[in-house]
């Protein structure tokens, strides 16, 4: 009897595509890896480079074809990172320009999910594409597919970027805070205060604690939500940290690890809503894709950031509709 490797199918190989590869690669999590793009040339390139790298000391031997939708019928994890991104060439970007690309980029999920539905019903769709929160609603309610197995990369990054400012603050390691934004991948998104804590120290409670100034909680999420823009401002675009995130629940779910992130996934029930939107929460994130999803108690200055992200997300997806 031969074992099975994982198998990770990566659609769309530009910058965010490329970046999801390297640290698929760099993971070892995968025996074979499949690549495609609508671009000619781009995935046999990005695969031979990839098979040239397999060579260099400790690299794991990993086998990366360039393929089309049918190699991925037996494939355990789908990341999409298909889809223009926000054009450099019109100037600054903000948050609120990735709302742009609902309509474009909501018609070519469809086109991509409607290919993996027919051939796959039992892998874990990743979505990286922007407006990322249209885009797994536009995924998770419009195909047949499994409920927990439609995600997006959500505010995982998001919460990464908060919890770097936080640490910058306080002056410590960022592996000691923790803490979510939650919401839209976008401008409304929030953070959620009354769980940040650096080292067990409530939100409330740095200032007396480290020494340090006090951190208001919107200028936080102002801060937060630029933080992507910011960088594609300055190299005109941003691939490192959601390579990153996506890679993170790639081997949550293939490691059945049961890790609490916060992805983008529809709500069935959680803060009063069913169905009619898909938003960023903390989830259980295990072998079978999203297992839990977690209603986070809220304050009220919480709460009226919530009704104001859903309202975003929601706009969102009209535009896409």
């Amino acid at each position: 009897m031969s074992i099975k490797p994982h198998k990770l199918g990566i659609i769309g190989v530009g910058r965010v595509g490329e970046a999801v590869l390297f640290d698929a690669m760099a993971s070892g999590l995968f025996g074979r890896i499949v690549l495609i793009d609508i671009k000619e040339g781009l995935p046999e390139g990005q695969a031979l480079d990839q098979h040239h790298a397999t060579a260099v000391p400790n690299m794991p031997n990993t086998t990366v074809i360039a393929g089309d939708h049918d190699d991925l019928t037996d494939a355990d994890v789908i990341v999409i990172a298909a889809g223009p991104s926000i054009d450099p060439s019109k100037g600054p970007a903000t948050g609120a320009d990735r709302r742009e690309l609902a309509a474009t980029n909501g018609r070519i999920i469809r086109e991509i999910m409607t290919e993996i539905t027919k051939r796959n019903h039992d892998v874990a769709v990743i979505i990286c594409s922007n407006p990322l929160d249209a885009n797994v609603h536009i995924a998770s309610t419009e195909f047949d597919h499994p409920q927990g197995l439609v995600m997006g990369t959500g505010t995982l990054l998001d919460s990464a970027r908060m919890c770097r400012l936080i640490a910058d603050h306080v002056g410590v390691n960022p592996e000691f805070v923790r803490g979510y934004m939650i919401g839209e991948h976008g401008p409304s998104g929030f953070p959620l205060v009354s769980g940040v804590n650096a080292g067990g120290v409530s939100f409330d409670d740095l200032p007396q604690v480290f020494g340090v100034t006090p951190l208001d909680p919107d200028d936080i999420a102002t801060r937060t939500n630029n933080a992507g823009t910011d960088v594609f401002n300055l190299k005109g675009w941003t691939n490192a940290g959601v390579g990153q995130a996506a890679m993170t629940i790639a081997q949550a779910i293939v490691r059945d690890e049961r890790s609490l992130y916060p992805v983008c996934t529809t709500l069935h029930g959680q803060y009063g809503h069913d169905g009619d939107v898909s938003m960023s929460t903390p989830c259980i994130i295990g072998a079978h894709g999203v297992e839990q999803i977690i209603e986070v108690p809220l304050s009220e200055w919480e709460q009226e950031h919530l009704a104001t992200t859903v309202k975003a997300i929601q706009d969102t997806v009209a535009i896409a509709s």
